[in-house]
C-alpha cells in the first residue's frame, strides 16, 4: 500500500518518525510553552511584539477561526497576510486543529473551508473585543495534517511532526544563539518561509527584525545563508545555501549535508532521499505512486 511506502521513505535508517523525537505533541504547543516560558522575549522586534502579546494574538484568532465554525479537519487558506499576523494566523489554525493551506501556484484549484486573503480582515480582528484567551479543545498529534502546500501543480502534505523536526535541523545545525536576531527575505507563501520564520525563532529563542540583524536568510548573495528554490547540485557554497525541497517539508540540506535525521542518495537522474523531513504524500494517490519507491522517495533531477 502506498502508506506503507511512504512510511519506510520516513525512516531514517532504522529510526522511525515517532513522537518523543521532539519535546512538543503539536506546533501550537511550540508557542504556547515558549511564549510563557520567555514571555517578555521581543519576537517581532519592528512591530514591538513579545512573546506574551504574540501568544495573546493566536489565542485571540483561535477564537476569531472559532467564530468562523473552524473545525479540527477542516483547511483555512491564508494567502497576501503580511507577518507577523500571517505567523499568528498559522499557529491560531494549528491549534483548533486546522490544516493551512498555501500556494504559490497562481492555477491551483484550492479547496478550504475559509479563505483569508484580505489584510483589512486582520485589522478588524485586532480591532475587536474578541478575547485574548483561549482554551484548547481539541487533541492535536504529531501526525495530524498541518500544512497543505501547492506548488508545482501537485499539493503536498505535512505534519507538525515534518514541520518539527525540519526547523530542529535548522537549529542544531547552524547552532543558533539565544536572543540573536534574524531576517527571512523570501517570499512568504512557501513551506520555507514558516521553517524559518515562523516556527525557528520559537524553537530557538530568537528575535525577528528587518533592521540590522545577525544572521539573514535571504535569496540574494549578499545573505548569511542563501536560500535556494531551485538547485540541480547539493554543494557547499560562499555564502552557504540552504536547499529547498518541499517535499522533504523545506530545508533538504544545508550545503552538501543533509538535514537532521534525513539522508540523501544522488542518482545519475534522481535523489532517493529518506528521513524525517519526508512529507506525508501528495494530495491525489497517483502522483504518490510515482514518487515513493523502493522505500524511498524518488526526485528527479
Amino acid at each position: 500500500m502506498i502508506k506503507d511506502k511512504i512510511y519506510q521513505a520516513q525512516c531514517f535508517g532504522n529510526i522511525e518518525p515517532i513522537e518523543y523525537m521532539v519535546p512538543y505533541p503539536n506546533l501550537h504547543s511550540l508557542a504556547v510553552g515558549q511564549c510563557i516560558k520567555f514571555s517578555d522575549n521581543l519576537l517581532f522586534m519592528e512591530d514591538n511584539l513579545s512573546n506574551a502579546a504574540f501568544l495573546k494574538l493566536i489565542n485571540q484568532y483561535s477564537n476569531w477561526l472559532e467564530t468562523k465554525d473552524i473545525k479540527k479537519g477542516d483547511n483555512v487558506y491564508i494567502d497576501n497576510i503580511p507577518s507577523p499576523y500571517f505567523d499568528i494566523m498559522c499557529y491560531a489554525v494549528w491549534g483548533i486543529g486546522a490544516t493551512l493551506v498555501i500556494s504559490d501556484d497562481k492555477n491551483a484549484s484550492i479547496e478550504a473551508r475559509l479563505t483569508i486573503n484580505d489584510p483589512s480582515i486582520i485589522e478588524k480582528i485586532n480591532d475587536s473585543n474578541i478575547s485574548k484567551d483561549y482554551t484548547t479543545k481539541v487533541n492535536v498529534l504529531l501526525n495530524d495534517i498541518a500544512v497543505q502546500y501547492y506548488h508545482k501543480g501537485k499539493a503536498i502534505i505535512l505534519s507538525h511532526y515534518n514541520l518539527l523536526i525540519n526547523a530542529y535541523g535548522i537549529f542544531k545545525e547552524l547552532n543558533l544563539l539565544y536572543n540573536k536576531s534574524i531576517k527571512v527575505d523570501i517570499p512568504i507563501s512557501n513551506t520555507a518561509f514558516i521553517v524559518l520564520n515562523t516556527i525557528l525563532p520559537l524553537y530557538a529563542g530568537t528575535s525577528i527584525t528587518t533592521n540590522d540583524p545577525d544572521i539573514v536568510f535571504g535569496s540574494g548573495k549578499d545573505s548569511d545563508y542563501q536560500i535556494l528554490f531551485d538547485w540541480n547540485d547539493l554543494a557547499n557554497t560562499n555564502p552557504q545555501s540552504l536547499y529547498v525541497l518541499p517535499e522533504a517539508t523545506a530545508i533538504l540540506a544545508i550545503g552538501s549535508k543533509p538535514n537532521h535525521l534525513t539522508s540523501i542518495k544522488v542518482e545519475e537522474d534522481s535523489y532517493k532521499i529518506n528521513g524525517h523531513s519526508v512529507m506525508m504524500g501528495y494530495l491525489k494517490n497517483d502522483q504518490n505512486t510515482q514518487a515513493f519507491k523502493n522505500g524511498s522517495l524518488v526526485i528527479s533531477k
